[in-house]
């Protein structure tokens, strides 16, 4: 036989090529997906160097120690790329590390028994050789033992290319792509093992051939598909860092994950309940909104603010989407926390609507309730404006703190007199010392209810500087009207009736029909 047979240098060639590959996996920034990947391709390269010498040489016992470093190779390597396949789909070093730990003790046991079996003959029965192209190997007769194992080994190797294609489905589309090309990879070892042998064609070293195909496939996916090398890792460090609440339910609609930010949230109004013991709690154990509830146990897709009951402030964002995982519904439940930009829409809403002396409705505000009642179409309607009686005299008396004051105390009777929870009124500052209040009432009873508040209003007293009282008194205008017209033209009548007041002595209630 020739020294540089063209076969077992090619499977050299890619041995060495390989092993340096997998060298340059290790560098930084390494993590366990390349770690583990890396030993899987020395192991592969491993077994690709022992399987040249195999064909180069003609002694027997050599022979067999290189078919023995081939299957330290073949036993450790499926465990390797277990643990780089569950890496990529679940990142959890020490869980990945343990469940490893586990699987190779059997693949240990089966190499020292392979090394041992000189002494007990319970892993081969039988040791012989035969020629293909020239090149000489061994063929191996394995014992019922044997075969347990090698059946384990094949066991890894679909667990391995089960975890790819089971994590397929809980990837964006354009990733799935390099979890089948690595599932292919995987499987082309056991391909040549399962379908070579019922081919015409003989092959020499066929499982070495196989394993250079499948190293030089997954280095190419690893360049090709950032996935491999980044996503393990920034998948949970995105989801981890977001501000957005991440939970899932499954499909008994128990809580399967949850980010940081969302069992933030939850500890606002579960303050005594742990992360470890919130997973696989019921979505009713964890929430009492009826839409969400409503939306998850119905499979909805929905999005609505949500304003939870605290003793403090907190709005929030509520997106729930279903999503399709092997046939079921997982529910996603995203939680956004718009507490401070619906505290600034509160705040723009209280300035564009409500005056910000007195805390009741501007002028604006006042004139859009107005329309809305008239749209409504339910009369009668009565319109009182009401003037403070020589509320100038406050102002060039006591100074403009005082009479702030005195407007806002006017504003406080009105509010507490009229009651909007109880006779459905609307009660606003028109401008300056002008107040209006809107009644569903006829003309009379407008006008009975304005002579009690007057009267009410005798009861009440200003202190000024602490010690000197002060009787606060309103003419009022009335103006009432049992068709919709404009809120330019109920005033002009009210502001009639509350001239002839004035001029009547003040203190006083006038009206005119509009």
């Amino acid at each position: 036989m020739q020294w540089f047979e063209p076969y077992p240098l090619y499977l050299l060639i890619m041995a060495f090529f390989i092993l340096f590959l997998s060298i340059v996996l290790l560098k930084k920034p390494n993590n366990l997906v390349r770690i583990f990947l890396s030993v899987s391709l020395i192991f592969s390269s491993l077994f690709m160097i022992s399987t040249a010498f195999e064909l180069y040489i003609d002694d027997l016992d050599a022979m067999q120690w290189l078919r023995n470093i081939q299957q330290i190779a073949l036993f450790l390597c499926p465990v390797f790329l277990f643990g780089f396949a569950r890496e990529i789909a679940e990142p959890n070093a020490e869980k990945n590390i343990m469940y490893m730990t586990y699987l190779s003790v059997p693949a240990v046991t089966g190499i020292i028994l392979l090394l041992t079996n000189p002494i007990h003959h319970w892993m081969r029965s039988s040791v012989t050789t035969h020629t293909v192209w020239g090149l000489s190997e061994i063929i191996i007769k394995p014992t019922p033992i044997g075969i347990i194992f090698i059946s384990y080994l094949l066991f890894l190797t679909l667990l391995a290319v089960f975890t790819f294609i089971r994590n397929m489905h809980d990837l964006p589309s354009h990733l799935r792509t390099s979890h089948l090309l690595s599932s292919v990879a995987i499987l082309l070892p056991l391909v040549s093992l399962c379908v070579l042998p019922f081919l015409s064609v003989k092959i020499p070293g066929q499982v070495a051939l196989a394993f250079s195909l499948m190293s030089v496939l997954l280095i190419f996916i690893f360049k090709r598909y950032d996935f491999n090398s980044i996503w393990p890792v920034s998948r949970n460090k995105i989801l981890e860092s977001l501000d957005e609440g991440i939970i899932l339910f499954g499909p008994k609609y128990t809580l399967l994950e949850i980010n940081q930010a969302g069992y933030r949230l939850l500890k606002r109004w579960m303050p005594r309940q742990q992360e470890n013991l919130m997973v696989g709690q019921k979505v009713d154990q964890l929430f009492t909104n009826k839409r969400i509830l409503e939306g998850i146990y119905q499979h909805l897709s929905i999005s609505f603010e949500w304003k939870v009951e605290l003793d403090e402030e907190l709005y929030l964002q509520v997106n729930i989407v279903p999503i399709g995982y092997y046939g079921r519904d997982i529910m996603l439940v995203v939680l956004t926390d718009i507490t401070e930009k619906k505290l600034i829409e509160n705040r723009l809403y209280t300035l564009a609507h409500y005056d910000s002396l007195t805390s009741i409705c501007n002028r604006h505000s006042f004139i859009e309730k107005y329309n809305t009642m008239m749209e409504s179409k339910e009369f009668p309607v009565s319109f009182l404006l009401m003037d403070i009686d020589h509320f100038k005299q406050f102002n060039d008396q006591y100074g403009h703190i005082i009479g702030d004051q005195v407007l806002k105390e006017f504003a406080i009777a009105l509010t507490e007199f009229f009651m909007p929870t109880k006779y459905c009124s609307i009660v606003g500052r028109i401008g300056g010392e002008e107040f209006g209040v809107l009644l569903h009432k006829d003309a009379v009873q407008a006008g009975e209810q304005a002579n009690r508040f007057q009267q009410k209003l005798t009861e009440h007293s200003i202190f000024v500087n602490g010690e000197q009282q002060e009787k606060i008194t309103v003419s009022i205008g009335l103006s009432t009207t049992d068709e919709p017209i404009s809120f330019e033209k109920i005033y002009k009548e009210a502001d009639k009736a509350l001239y002839q007041a004035k001029r009547a002595g003040r203190d006083r209630v006038e009206m005119i029909n509009a």
